[in-house]
């Protein structure tokens, strides 16, 4: 997605299989996965999306070799209508648009707005050309 990496899993786990780890900012993939199969596993955490630095990036630079990563896990998103889904990914895409403005957005409260909408739409496009979930509608099918 140009400044940072999309991600799209059908569980919270994935993210950290993604980057190969057992923990990242404070989650952990026991917690994760209590949430998706057994909460007797961890404490659970539940995770529709998730935005962060790559957890190589120990400096968090936000800058190729490390690019941020945008996740959206699909197993919680088919329990939300079509509105819900759009904030979810609303939602994440504003936390990137902080993220890359390092946090500071004084100032620039359009721009970081305007990136996080359009970044939503290439998102939400993508999702919908893609068959990635499995229910019987589409990411954002409509009826």
């Amino acid at each position: 997605m140009g400044k940072y990496i999309l991600l799209i899993g059908n569980d919270a786990t994935e993210v950290f299989d993604y980057y190969k780890v057992e923990e990242m900012h404070g989650l952990n993939r026991a917690d994760a996965q209590a949430e998706e199969v057994d909460k007797t596993v961890g404490n659970g955490v539940y995770i529709y999306g998730l935005t962060n630095y790559d957890p190589a990036d120990k400096k968090l630079t936000a800058k190729a070799p490390y690019k941020p990563f945008l996740f959206l896990n699909l197993g919680t998103f088919k329990k939300y209508n079509v509105t819900e889904k759009a904030t979810a990914d609303m939602h994440e895409t504003m936390h990137m648009s902080i993220l890359l403005n390092n946090w500071n957005i004084k100032d620039k409260e359009e721009e970081v707005i305007t990136y996080a909408e359009d970044e939503a739409n290439k998102i939400i496009e993508k999702l919908k050309s893609t068959k990635i979930e499995a229910p019987k509608k589409g990411f954002f099918s409509r009826k």
